[in-house]
């Protein structure tokens, strides 16, 4: 149901109240000298009725043509009428109140004569009041189009910004999965007693991308329990040729991170740090959450036959964008090559730059029966 007066009428009421009230002030001298009604009755009969259709013809007829059509020369010669126009109109206001209304409403002796030398003579005070009015009622107009038009701007940019978020973050859950079911594939083709477990951990695992990967954020804890799951399938698959350590201190409840962030890190290097030339290989991965912000630092090392320069797949590059995105100038990424392992230290200090209106997850699936399993593979934190 509308309601009324609309909004806008009222701010249009608004404008010439206060539109008056500084043009009485800036007169008051002569409503004094003259008296207040006197000086209302000339304002209301002569000046009110030129300003408000001048006004109203500079914002919707002149204005818009350099506003919205970009056409300076069009607009340029509008405003040349418009400046005439309202020239002659104020003028001819100001002689037909003083020859003919004043006598005929009022009985008074007229106190102008009407007529074409008179009409363009000079201009009286009613013109340069409407140029002030008119002038700042377009200034107005002008401030709420830039304001209008940054505020469609940061939508749209914010949009881009979502939509780029999300084609980054789909760009790791494939390769993601495929290593997962690659694993699982090869210790069910070796009828491995291990089986079972990886299809928790891969149970695990896809319920986290099913539930919270689309969230804007996740909490800390949640992302590392999900590289947990990710490590316990590593090394189902490569048994003893690796070592892991992953080591975390601080209040993780504390803080939220974009989700699948660390992951590619995570598997870079176990890409690149535990191939078969690599003998035993060995995964370091320390969270440290202070209240400042989160620092990772992941070590891997480093075979005889690594490159000089850190190994940096579609994965890091993906995860450098979103750095970027989420986290401009709030974080810091080192990647370094030591003589005998690889070396990320990430820190990141506020919370992400996107923060949307969450969207309700769907409800969780009924939590899996407890199975007898050997002893966990890396200890929880």
């Amino acid at each position: 149901m509308k309601t009324w007066p609309h909004p806008r009428l009222l701010r249009h009421l608004a404008f010439w109240v206060v539109a008056s009230g500084l043009l009485l002030l800036l007169q008051l001298p002569n409503p004094l000298f003259i008296g207040l009604r006197l000086y209302l009755r000339t304002y209301l009969l002569s000046a009110l009725p030129m300003m408000l259709p001048a006004t109203y013809l500079l914002l919707y007829g002149v204005l818009p043509h350099l506003l919205q059509h970009r056409q300076p020369g069009r607009f340029l010669a509008l405003l040349g009428g418009w400046l005439v126009g309202s020239a002659l109109l104020s003028n001819l206001l100001w002689l037909g109140y003083g020859a003919y209304l004043t006598p005929w409403l009022f009985g008074g002796k007229a106190f102008l004569k009407l007529g074409w030398a008179e009409m363009v003579s000079d201009l009286n005070f009613g013109f340069f009041a409407m140029l002030m009015v008119a002038g700042g009622a377009s200034a107005i107009k002008v401030v709420n189009q830039w304001y209008a038009q940054r505020q469609l701007s940061q939508q749209l940019e914010q949009q881009q910004l979502y939509t780029e978020l999300e084609l980054l973050k789909a760009q790791l859950q494939p390769a993601f999965l495929f290593d997962a079911l690659r694993t699982l594939r090869g210790l069910t083709a070796a009828q491995a007693a291990a089986a079972p477990a990886a299809v928790l951990h891969l149970a695990d695992l896809l319920r986290y991308l099913l539930y919270d990967a689309p969230q804007p954020t996740v909490p800390l804890a949640d992302e590392l329990a999900m590289l947990r799951d990710y490590v316990a399938l590593e090394q189902l698959r490569l048994g003893e040729r690796v070592e892991v350590s992953l080591h975390c201190s601080g209040n993780l409840a504390a803080h939220r991170i974009a989700p699948l962030l660390l992951l590619p890190f995570l598997e870079n290097a176990f890409r690149h740090g535990t191939g078969a030339q690599s003998g035993s290989a060995w995964v370091s991965l320390d969270v440290v959450a202070r209240p400042g912000g989160v620092t990772i630092k992941l070590i891997n090392g480093r075979p005889d036959t690594a490159a000089a320069a850190p190994p940096e797949g579609p994965g890091l590059h993906t995860v450098r964008q979103r750095l970027a995105c989420l986290y401009p100038g709030h974080h810091s990424l080192r990647v370094t090559a030591e003589p005998d392992a690889f070396v990320v230290v990430l820190h990141l200090r506020p919370e992400p730059k996107l923060e949307p209106e969450p969207v309700p997850p769907p409800e969780p699936a009924p939590m899996r029966p407890a199975l007898a399993l050997a002893s966990p593979l890396i200890s929880a934190p």
